[in-house]
């Protein structure tokens, strides 16, 4: 199953109107959980630095099978993405992700001049890129679902069937609001808060690189 993109971005009021700081917000997500963590991203390389704003597939199941523990709603939960990922819109803007990728083509005569092939489609359709959006220190479109479905989430291919990679999700929390994930665009590691159980647990999880945060350190990037 995928996602399914939301019209209605009301269920993000909740968290809007936090009084905390716009960066401890935008790095953090919103005050008033009993715990914070950092859930560090991979390195990119054996000598690079992390993946910035993008929590790697591997690590967003062992995070999420964790996050379903804590939660009274895991199949109704939320998922925020940010809408200035280029690829998104589709057109030049994603054309060079696909310039070496799909079939040979070949020129139509022998000194002719090779016809371009046409840019890649837009991820979602124009009621999706252009409707309502979360706007919380970013922009986000917002999707909602099941937990094991988060970064599903139902884009179009690049044609060719060339699978769309998009990142993963940059918000993310349940129905109840027991706890909050937030990757933002910059950061090599995404926060999230939550119970103190919640936050042991993440501790714990062999597969996550975890680190205790305070929630004021959120400013600190």
């Amino acid at each position: 199953m995928t996602l399914r993109p939301l019209a209605d971005v009301s269920p993000a009021d909740w968290f809007i109107d936090d009084n905390a700081s716009s960066m401890l917000r935008a790095n953090v997500g919103p005050s008033g959980y009993e715990s914070y963590v950092r859930v560090l991203h991979s390195p990119m390389g054996p000598d690079d630095d992390r993946y910035e704003g993008h929590l790697e597939e591997h690590l967003l199941r062992a995070l999420c099978e964790v996050l379903a523990d804590h939660t009274t709603t895991p199949d109704d939960c939320y998922f925020g993405l940010w809408d200035g990922y280029g690829e998104l819109y589709g057109g030049d803007s994603a054309l060079f992700l696909t310039a070496f990728s799909g079939p040979t083509r070949w020129p139509g005569r022998i000194f002719g001049k090779e016809k371009p092939p046409p840019p890649p489609p837009p991820a979602f359709p124009p009621f999706v890129l252009d409707g309502p959006k979360v706007s919380f220190f970013h922009d986000y479109l917002l999707f909602g679902g099941p937990l094991t479905d988060a970064g599903d989430w139902g884009a179009a291919s690049y044609g060719h069937s060339i699978r769309r990679d998009i990142n993963s999700p940059n918000l993310m929390w349940p129905a109840d609001h027991a706890w909050f994930v937030t990757t933002t665009i910059e950061n090599t590691w995404t926060a999230v808060g939550g119970t103190a159980a919640l936050i042991d647990d993440l501790l714990a999880e062999p597969r996550l690189e975890v680190v205790r945060t305070r929630y004021d350190e959120g400013a600190l990037r």
